[in-house]
């Protein structure tokens, strides 16, 4: 361990279980600011073994999947990531949040959530309605009302292009991710 914060590598290689640019950069801008060295993050399309929009428990367990179908098939990184958005019901509300898994090069797993942003009722109506999951609805939904900007982008439809799902994202990566990082000090190395 640094005297400082978190390991240090050398070229730093960290591999994200997804195929998307978006996340890729995410990924990157995040793990930037965490790791105290130059860190390159490259995607593959790593499978999530869950539904497409995952419910409760499937969420953290797509995010832990998408790492480990990295970790298999792209050894030699120091780190594999997945990620999962997906559903969650509390109090009698459904909120969308997000789940981060991160694999360390010795297999040890941390990971971190997001908050949660509500489900609007108008989606869970047309899901009720319709008896089709959120992502199904979702790109229903876009075709007929959302706007170039906010395409593939739930929490931007939710909110009109207020806040973006890219912030659930980099929240839940920053919650695991930390643990890996924080300076000698910190309660996680203790």
């Amino acid at each position: 361990m640094s005297k400082e914060r978190g390991p240090v590598h050398h070229n730093m290689k960290i591999i994200i279980g997804s195929g998307s640019e978006r996340k890729i950069k995410m990924a990157q801008k995040v793990a930037s600011q965490l790791f105290l060295e130059a860190v390159t993050v490259i995607g593959y399309p790593a499978k999530s073994g869950v539904s497409d929009t995952p419910w409760d428990q499937d969420t953290c367990r797509g995010a832990k999947n998408r790492a480990l179908d990295v970790q298999k098939h792209q050894p030699g990184a120091q780190y594999y990531l997945g990620l999962e958005s997906g559903l969650i019901e509390r109090y009698g509300h459904i909120y969308e949040e997000a789940w981060a898994a991160v694999i360390d090069q010795d297999g040890k797993e941390f990971y971190g959530y997001s908050s949660g942003l509500k489900v609007p009722d108008f989606i869970l109506k047309k899901m009720d309605d319709l008896k089709m999951e959120h992502c199904d609805v979702m790109t229903i939904i876009e075709r007929d009302f959302a706007d170039s900007t906010t395409l593939n982008e739930t929490w931007g439809n939710y909110s009109g292009g207020a806040i973006l799902r890219e912030i659930s994202l980099e929240e839940a990566l920053r919650n695991a991710l930390i643990q890996v990082t924080a300076p000698d000090h910190s309660f996680y190395h203790k």
